[in-house]
């Protein structure tokens, strides 16, 4: 299959990833943020994302098959309103900041962390705190942001930096910051993702050579 985007170190497929699965190495480490299965819709009127429903959202089918095909360790997003995957090893929480989370506004708590799945093992690098700070979030697309539900570039390279050896591979690859993160670090990485609109965004930000500091 000829890839929408490729160079010396990342390769992007656009496709379904349950067709797709014979493209994924037999060695490495799963790193996504897969559809949560919750249905998401942003509330914020005038939002670019308010009607464009993210593909596979309805349950966490799409998650739990790619799982269930993957031997390897695996790094997963995840959201406490859907269950976790099976033989989860750890939960990190990425705290967002005060800026992130609107939620039910008539609770006096914001829901500004997400939940990390660690799977597997095989991970390295110095212990850290299961707490993870310090990368916020660009809320707003006119600021940058590509996608929804898209993840710092910071954030991705530290979690790739604890990852064994071996390509980091992303079935759901959104608009490729974590395909961008492993090409900062220097990491082979293979991406797939359904919507060739994110495709399009991920090649563009692949294709640069410095990122804004923002990232």
């Amino acid at each position: 299959m000829r890839p929408y985007y490729a160079d010396s170190l990342v390769t992007l497929y656009h496709g379904d990833c349950l067709e797709l699965a014979e493209m994924f190495p037999s060695t490495g480490t799963l790193v996504t943020d897969p559809p949560y299965g919750y249905s998401y819709a942003s509330n914020r009127e005038n939002s670019r994302w308010r009607d464009e429903p993210i593909a596979g959202d309805g349950d966490t089918t799409a998650r739990d098959v790619i799982l269930s095909r993957w031997q390897g360790p695996a790094i997963v997003f995840g959201h406490w309103k859907t269950r976790r995957p099976h033989n989860v090893e750890a939960v990190l929480v990425w705290d967002k900041g005060m800026a992130s989370g609107m939620g039910d506004l008539s609770m006096p708590w914001k829901p500004n962390w997400e939940e990390i799945y660690i799977l597997g093992n095989g991970f390295e690098g110095r212990r850290d705190s299961g707490v993870i700070s310090g990368h916020t979030v660009v809320t707003w697309a006119s600021k940058g942001r590509h996608h929804p539900n898209e993840k710092p570039v910071g954030l991705m390279r530290d979690l790739l930096q604890k990852c064994g050896p071996g390509p980091i591979v992303d079935p759901f690859a959104g608009s490729g910051t974590t395909l961008r993160a492993a090409k900062d670090l220097g990491i082979e990485a293979i991406g797939i993702e359904i919507d060739e609109c994110w495709c399009e965004v991920a090649a563009q930000r692949l294709g640069q050579e410095v990122l804004a500091l923002w990232a």
